[in-house]
C-alpha cells in the first residue's frame, strides 16, 4: 500500500534516538533532522489490560487489526486513527489470531475452539466461521490474507502435506496446488485475487509462485532455492510485485515482478533483513537485525532508498505493515520483553 508525504515520514523515523518510552497514549512529535522541517506522530497503544499486544495488519483508513493477551487469554482488536479500540472474541474460544484487514474493515484469521477454524469478521461485527480440510499450520503466525472482495487465501495441512486455499464470501472453498508440487504454501493475496507463496517440487527444491485469478501459475526462484525462515512471509501488492526473503549466508529481502529479474536487497550492515509487507507504490516495510542481533524497523522506497527506525527505549522494533498513505504499524518489545503496538503517522 502506498503513502502520501512519505519522504517526511522516512526522514523523521530515521532520526529517532533512544529515550524513555512515553505513556501509552502520548503523541510525541519527532522532529526531522534533514530534508524539510516537518514532523510525524509516534503513537503507542496496548489492548485493555494486555500483557502482550501484536498488530498484524493495517488498512488504507489507518485501522489496525491484531491480537493481544490478558489474564483471560487472547483477543482480537481493531484500532482506528482516532484511537477508538474495539475488542472481539471468537465463539467459545479464548484464542483468536486476526491476520488481515481489508479496506472496508473486514478481518480474517483463525481461532481455536476444540479444533481450529478460519473466520471472517465483517465490518458490522458479524462473525463467519469456515473450515479447511485439515488444520492451519500455526496459530499466531498463520499467514491468512484477505482482499477487498472478501476472498481469503492461506495454507493448510492435510496430515501429510501443505496446500493453499481460497475461500470466498459465498462460502466456497478451493484447494490450490502448484503444478507438479509436493506441497504448496500460500501466504498472500492482492486486490485482483492474485495469490503468492512457495511450493516444493519432486526434488524438494522450493520455488516462489504467483497464481492469477483465472488459475494461471507463474514461478520464480531465489538463490539456492532457500526461502529462509518458515513460515515464509511473501506478500503481493496491487501492482503485482512480490516481496519476501531468502537465506544465503544471512537473510535478505527480495522483490519480484512477473517477467522481471529478482531484485535482492538488504539493510546496510544488517545480520538479517526480513520484509513483512509492501504497499501499492512499492514501499516495503519490515525488520532487520544489527550486528548485535537486535531488531529494528526499516522502510525501502520503490526507488531503492532504505531508511531505518527504532522505537525509543525498545529492545526490539518490528515493522509490520504500511498503508497507501504511508502510515506504518508495528510492534516493539520493552525491557521486560512485553510487546506493544505502535503507529508512525506522516
Amino acid at each position: 500500500m502506498v503513502r502520501r508525504n512519505l519522504l517526511s515520514l522516512l526522514a523523521c523515523v530515521a532520526a529517532v534516538s533512544a529515550q524513555p518510552r512515553p505513556s501509552s497514549h502520548a503523541l510525541p512529535r519527532l522532529r526531522l533532522q534533514s530534508v524539510s522541517q516537518h514532523s510525524a506522530q509516534l503513537i503507542f497503544f496496548d489492548g485493555p489490560g494486555a500483557t502482550q499486544t501484536y498488530p498484524t495488519s493495517i488498512n488504507n483508513s489507518g485501522t489496525i487489526a491484531g491480537f493481544y493477551a490478558d489474564a483471560n487469554g487472547g483477543h482480537g482488536f481493531l484500532r482506528d486513527l482516532s484511537g477508538s479500540f474495539v475488542t472481539f472474541d471468537a465463539p467459545a474460544s479464548q484464542n483468536i489470531y486476526p491476520s488481515s484487514i481489508n479496506s472496508a474493515g473486514a478481518v480474517a484469521g483463525n481461532y481455536t475452539a476444540a479444533t481450529q477454524h478460519g473466520f471472517l469478521r465483517t465490518p458490522d461485527g458479524t462473525f463467519i466461521t469456515f473450515d479447511v480440510p485439515g488444520t492451519f499450520p500455526s496459530s499466531s503466525g498463520n499467514p491468512i490474507g484477505l482482499n477487498d472482495s472478501g476472498t481469503i487465501a492461506g495454507p493448510y495441512f492435510d496430515g501429510s502435506t501443505m496446500h493453499g486455499f481460497l475461500w470466498t464470501v459465498d462460502g466456497s472453498l478451493t484447494t490450490i496446488d502448484a503444478p507438479e508440487s509436493t506441497y504448496t504454501y500460500a501466504t498472500g493475496i492482492n486486490a485482483g485475487g492474485m495469490v503468492t507463496g512457495i511450493y516444493a517440487d519432486a526434488s524438494y527444491n522450493t520455488h516462489g509462485f504467483v497464481r492469477g485469478n483465472e488459475g494461471e501459475w507463474s514461478s520464480f526462484d531465489v538463490p539456492d532455492n532457500n526461502f529462509g525462515f518458515f513460515p515464509p512471509t511473501l506478500s503481493i501488492n496491487d501492482s503485482r510485485v512480490v516481496v519476501g526473503s531468502y537465506f544465503q549466508g544471512d537473510t535478505q529481502g527480495f522483490l519480484w515482478h512477473l517477467g522481471a529479474s529478482l531484485i535482492a536487497f538488504d539493510v546496510a550492515g544488517a545480520a538479517g533483513t526480513q520484509p513483512s509487507g509492501i504497499n501499492s507504490n512499492g514501499t516495503v516495510v519490515g525488520s532487520y537485525q544489527d550486528s548485535s542481533y537486535t531488531y529494528h524497523g526499516f522502510l525501502r522506497t520503490s526507488s531503492g532508498v532504505v531508511y531505518t527506525f527504532s522505537i525509543p527505549g525498545a529492545i526490539g522494533t518490528f515493522g509490520v505493515g504500511i498503508n497507501d498513505s504511508g502510515v506504518v504499524a508495528g510492534s516493539y518489545q520493552d525491557a521486560t520483553y512485553a510487546s506493544h503496538g505502535f503507529l508512525l503517522i506522516p
